[in-house]
This record gives structure tokens, sequence and C-alpha cells, in this order.
């Protein structure tokens, strides 16, 4: 028996050995790759070690050390155990061993344990005044925590999910106005394809919005030899900012603009914002272009980075950076400044004032032309991890961000959150519209000059709508009026009023103008300009449908339960409910759902005017002066006026004798020949006297040719015929609105005899019943 208990000893004896000696090898592994910072491949061999029984605290802390590099959260949170128990058991630890733990505990938002290890730390190291100066501002921040997480906003935050997020990094979402669009910085292993010295690179990525559904992500491709990033977006998606590095610039900020699915070749913002020796990381622009908001480092601010604004002069020039001081921007870093379209309010991030740990978002607001104390947007919106580049949608429901919290997806992720009903429905006006070409249905290059009537016909922006659609997106603020002066390639410039009610709510505004050139004989005489405004009143109903439709986007973007929901209501035998639950599921959002059809929407607007350019010589043009530019414009339509007239007016009633209906004329022209011969004057002008009598009536004109020769020849040949006919009326003084132009080319109906082929018919008809 004693010699079994001896043996088992031996062997207990030589497998610890073993053991130790294998544990030593891959301690001494560890070290190596530790020495070297390959933290992650140190890291397995030493949680190894530790799980074989290794005490040593060095061991433990370094193993801390290693989880402390990720830059997941979730993988940071990990060294909590292994430096508890090295500063518990071991000496000669790093001295800022307690306060490193301290932060590490504050991420993981175990707060009452941050406060004790920063207190710890303070402890340790009160002889130096900046280890004490230091743990008395961590001690502040997680006492800021403490209070904000005491008191959470009434707001469930989202994360994107795998559609966006993805196990790498996802940060600074910019969005557009109308939350159709949106791009985001990502960073992915590098394929070697470029910059094959970084072991990851950025990239930007964009995903549009289609009726609550986001599509996957594509890469823009940006060439550049550097990071790229965004750095925001206009409020209609059609320019956005980015970020781009260099050799000897720490960074600057450029503008790609949109074209269809396409973006333009990266350009310089302006003059003024880029500084080559200095960083200069987000930005962002007010809706009317005129003010853009951004980050830079330069000298000249409070410490670090500071939020900067410069503006567009009445010359087009840019002023001078202007720091927002020190009621905005602290000694430490300001930065991804967003200003909502209402211009009012300024979110940015800070890891300064009262941050409850890393970067939070702040939300400042313009009163009196100053701009008040920020604000923490408070838990849980702000954590104790890394919050930042917060952006909010014009109504003012919905916000994006990022984050670097612990229960992501990756080493930051994108998030989404509905602001509470007091903090959004923002009073302004959104008009989404498209201008087309109603003769080919496709858009046509465009340019939009908003005009503020109130402020004596100042210019106040240019828009650029997107030339494969057409779309655009103008974002105006209550009780306003504007006219909108339109330049469309192969029209006249034409100008549309706009009066924006004095509304204390979100009021949404969609508009489809069609422009038509009118042509007699393939001579462009006039266009019409058809407006259709298909938009939300000011009544308690309209508000009820806003707010169903952004309840419809809860319940299709999963933060709504909606298989609980169902079962609840039809436990409690809910009809209205579950009726009104369907109709969320199947609502749409309205621009998706807009019938530009009057006929079919009673809600529809719908104006139409007919510019004829014989009424409209220079001096009945309208000349407006827009940024040191002179336009001529067709007289303004004043839309909501005109399309009230025009339901009211209904269908006009002429008033003439009914004889004058059976007035015409046949005019005959030699075999080839255009010319108006003088024998059929008194004829034509038997016809003028009855125009001059009864202003309701006016003149068809029908061209024809004989079948001889081309067919094009023969309609060419039949146009010529009708506009000398045409001009001779025209200018004895019958405008071109009361003459209706029609050309047959060959005769359709030949005799024997061609001379009447080759004719002209002109006869009296009632334009009102045309």
């Amino acid at each position: 028996m004693r010699k079994a208990i001896n043996l088992l000893i031996i062997l207990f004896t030589v497998q610890a050995a073993v053991f130790a000696q294998a544990n030593k090898k891959t301690l001494s592994e560890a070290e190596r790759f530790y020495g070297i910072k390959a933290y992650d491949q140190a890291l397995p061999l030493f949680v190894e070690a530790i799980k074989a029984g290794e005490k040593d605290p060095m061991v433990h802390y370094k193993a801390g050390v290693c989880y402390q590099k990720s830059p997941n959260t979730n993988e940071q949170i990990k060294a909590i155990p292994y430096w508890e128990y090295a500063l518990q058991n071991g000496k000669g630890m790093p001295n800022t061993l307690a306060y490193d733990l301290g932060e590490i505990l504050l991420k993981d938002e175990n707060l009452q344990k941050a406060l004790n290890s920063f207190t710890q730390y303070k402890e340790l190291n009160k002889a130096d005044k900046a280890a004490v100066a230091k743990a008395d501002k961590a001690i502040d921040i997680t006492n800021n925590a403490i209070a904000l997480m005491s008191v959470p906003r009434n707001i469930k935050v989202s994360n994107f999910g795998s559609i966006i997020n993805t196990s790498y990094t996802e940060y600074n979402p910019v969005v557009s106005a109308d939350e159709s669009v949106m791009a985001f910085t990502a960073l992915r292993p590098n394929t070697g394809k470029t910059r094959s010295g970084d072991a990851f690179i950025e990239e930007v990525y964009i995903s549009y919005n289609h009726a609550g559904t986001w599509s996957e992500p594509k890469v823009i491709p940006i060439a550049s030899a550097y990071n790229v990033g965004t750095a925001g977006i206009s409020s209609d998606g059609q320019k956005m900012l980015i970020f781009m590095g260099g050799v000897t610039d720490p960074g600057s900020l450029f503008m790609i603009s949109k074209s269809g699915d396409s973006w333009s070749k990266p350009a310089l913002i302006n003059n003024v914002i880029n500084h080559p020796k200095f960083l200069e990381s987000t930005a962002s622009i007010t809706p009317d272009g005129k003010t853009i908001y951004f980050a830079s480092d330069r000298p000249g601010g409070q410490g670090g980075l500071d939020i900067w604004k410069t503006q567009m002069q009445g010359n087009g020039s840019w002023s001078s950076p202007v720091n927002l001081g020190p009621e905005i921007n602290s000694k430490a870093n300001e930065d991804a400044p967003f200003i909502h379209p209402d211009q009012k309010t300024l979110f940015f991030t800070s890891d300064g004032h009262n941050t409850m740990g890393g970067r939070d978002v702040f939300v400042s607001r313009l009163v009196a032309n100053k701009w008040k104390a920020p604000e923490n947007m408070g838990f849980p919106i702000n954590t104790t991890a890394n919050d930042n580049y917060f952006t909010l949608i014009a109504d003012g429901t919905r916000a994006y961000f990022s984050s670097d919290r612990k229960g992501g997806l990756g080493d930051q992720d994108i998030y989404f959150l509905d602001m509470p009903e007091d903090a959004a429905n923002i009073p302004l006006t959104m008009i989404k519209g498209k201008i087309l070409n109603a003769e080919t249905g496709k858009p046509m290059p465009t340019k939009i000059y908003l005009v503020d009537n109130q402020t004596n016909k100042k210019l106040d922006f240019v828009y650029d709508p997107d030339p494969e659609t057409g779309n655009y997106l103008v974002i105006l603020p209550p009780a306003k009026n504007y006219d909108m002066i339109i330049e469309s390639e192969g029209f006249l410039p034409y100008t549309l009023n706009i009066n924006v009610p004095n509304q204390d709510y979100f009021y949404e505004l969609y508009q489809m103008i069609n422009l038509k050139t009118i042509k007699q004989f393939d001579v462009v005489v006039g266009q019409e300009v058809q407006v259709k405004n298909a938009f939300y009143d000011t009544d308690q109903e309209v508000k009820a449908d806003l707010r169903k439709t952004h309840e419809a986007k809860l319940v299709k973007s999963g933060n709504v339960d909606v298989y609980d929901m169902m079962l609840d209501l039809m436990a409690a035998d809910d009809k209205e409910g579950i009726a009104y639950l369907i109709d969320l599921i199947e609502h749409t959002d309205p621009i998706d759902g807009v019938v530009f059809d009057e006929s079919k929407n009673e809600k529809m607007e719908v104006a139409a005017r007919t510019y004829y350019y014989d009424e409209s010589d220079e001096s009945k043009f309208e000349q407006k002066n827009v940024g040191g530019k002179t336009i001529f414009s067709l007289p303004t339509m004043f839309v909501a006026e005109e399309a009230k007239k025009q339901k009211e007016q209904g269908t006009k009633k002429s008033q003439f004798d009914q004889s004058a209906l059976t007035k015409s004329a046949k005019i005959y022209f030699d075999a080839g020949k255009s010319d108006l011969k003088a024998q059929y004057n008194a004829e034509l002008d038997n016809l003028l006297s009855v125009l001059t009598k009864y202003q309701d009536l006016g003149v068809e004109i029908s061209g024809f040719a004989s079948a001889e020769g081309s067919e094009e020849l023969n309609r060419e040949l039949s146009n010529k015929r009708a506009i000398a006919v045409l001009d001779y009326i025209n200018h004895k003084g019958i405008v071109r609105r009361r003459i209706v132009a029609k050309g047959y080319g060959a005769s359709k109906d030949q005799v024997s005899n061609k001379e009447e082929g080759r004719r002209v018919e002109v006869k009296i008809v009632d334009l009102n019943a045309k």
C-alpha cells in the first residue's frame, strides 16, 4: 500500500513538473508577443497559463492589458477580474493600474467600484499633483454618470443590426433631412490593393431608405491613397462632406456631389475651411448652404478640437472661420458638429463639459443670437463609453449616432433612436419635389434659386436637383414667403411663389413640376408649367396622419413586437386596435404613396400656367437679381391662388354668335412653294374681323402637302405653308394662344386635283371647347 502511495506521489510530482515546464514555455511565448506589443497573440497564451494555475499577479496584470488594448468594449471589460486580482495580490504593480481599472469599470457601468478605484489611485499618488488632478477629473466624470443614469430619459436606443453593423467598426452616420439616404465610415481589413501598410482601411459606405427598409450598404469609390471618411451631408442628400488625410496634412474636408447613384470626385468645400498644418475632421452645412460648422484644432481655439463656423458673404465668398467660443468649446475636444435644419439646434460630441465617460453627445440652442450652455443628452443616448456623431432628421422624430458601448456587434456600431414627443415635431416645412420634361418623362439640368421676399428679394440659396432623377429637397422655416426661380435646360426661367404657413409643427409638401414646350408647326412658341402639390394641412387630422407614418416606421423597423401586440389585442378583443395595427403594417411613407392624380387624390393642389412668348416680351418679363446674376423670368405663378382660381373656374362657357363657327377659308400654294399669295388677304381679314369681335374664339390652322416627294419633305413643306398663314394672322394682332396649329403632312384625303393637297385650312373655333 505504501509503495502504491509513493508511486502516486512520484507520478503527481512528475506530472506537475511537466505542467510547470509547459506553462513556463507558454508564458515565455506570451512574454515574447507582449514585448513586441502583439497583444492579440499574447492574450490567449496568458489566459491559458492562468487557467493552468498561474498565480503570478504580473501575469494577471499583463493579461488584463491585452484585453484593454482591444478596440472592442466587450473585450476590454474582460480585463476587470485580472486587474482586480493583480491589485489585491501584487506588489510593485504600475502606479496607473488603479486608474486604468477605474476606466474599465466605468465603461462596464460598474460605477461605485469605478469610484473606489479612482479614489484608490488618488491615495496611492497623493504626492503627485498631476495624478491627483487626473483622479479628481475621473471622479467628477463618474459622479456625472451616477447622476445622469439615475434619471434615464424615456428613450429606447436600438442597434442598427447586421444590415449596417459588423464585427468591425462603423461610425459617423450622416443622414439626409428626409431620412432617405445614410452614409457612414467603416473600418475594414486591408485587401492589399491600397495603403498596403495599414491592417485596416477606412471606407465610405452608403445605404438608401425604401419605405422604411434600408438597402445593403455599398462602398462609394473615392480615389485616395489615404483614409477617407464621412464628415457631413447636405439636407437633400445631394452633397456629402468627406474627410481625407495626407502625408503631411493631418486631414482636410472635401465635398462630393450625387448624380443618380454616382458620386463626383472630391473637391474643396471652399477656400477657408482647410488649414494645411492642422486637422479638420467633420462638418455640417445649413439647409440654405450659407453657414458651415466644422471641427478643427487650428490655433485660436479653446483647446484640442474646437467647433468653428464660416458664413457665405453677399458676394459669394466665405468669411474667415470664427470660433464658437467658450460657450460651446472646452479645453478638451469638441467634434462632430451637426446643425439641425431649424438652424437653432446644434449637436456635437465632446470629452469635456459634464461628460459621463469617454465622448458624449451634447446639444446647444441658439437664443437671441447666442448659444446657450451645452446640455448633456443624458442616458441612454450617452453611456460611460464613447457616444458620438449624432444627427437628427428634419422633423425631429429620429436620430442616428455611433457608439462603442458594451453589447455592440463590433468595435463601434451605429445606433438609432426615436425621440420623445416633447422633443420632436420641429416647426419646419420640408418640400420634396421632382422636375420633369412632360414630353420625355425625364429630368433635365436644372437650377433652383430661392429668394426670400421678406428680405428685399435677397438670394437665399441655389439648389441643384439630382440630374438623374430631377429630385430636390428644400427646408423652410415657418411664416415665410419665397420665390423659387427655376432654370431648366430647354425652357425659359419661370418663378413659383411659395407661402410657408405659420405652423407650430413639422409640415411636409410633395411637389411634382412638369414642363412642356408649346409648338406650332415645329416652332417653339411657349411653354406650359404644371405644378402638383400633395401636402398636409395644419389640422389635427393631418397631425394624426403624420404620427401614423412615424408609428408605421416603428412597426416596420422591428422596434415594436408586432406578434406580441397582436396577441394582446386579440386577447382583449380590441377590434379597433387590431384594425389600426394592420393599417400600420400596410402603411407607406407619404412620398412613396403620393398619387399625383387629382382625380384620385382630393388633397392635391394643381395649377398650370401656359406662357406664350409673343405675350411675354422683355417688358413683361420679371427681372430677378439673384446673387449678382440677372435672370429674366416669366411672370410669377402664385401656385395656391392659381390652383384655387382654376378649380373654381371649371369649364368656362363662351359668348358668341354660333354662326361664327361656320367661317373658314382655304389657302392654296404653288407646287414646292410656301409663299402666301396676296389674293387670300381679304379672305383672311374677314376671319380676323370675327376674332376681333369675339375674344373667346380662335382659329385652327391645318397644313397639308401633296403626296409627291418624301414624307419628311412634305411635312416640312406643309409646316412652312401653315406658318406663313399663321404669321399673317399673328402680325395682325391675334396672339398665339388663340391659334391652334395642326400639321398633317401629305394630305390624307387625296383627290385627283393635286392642288387640293397643297392647301392650308383656316377655321373659326371655340377655344374654351378646345
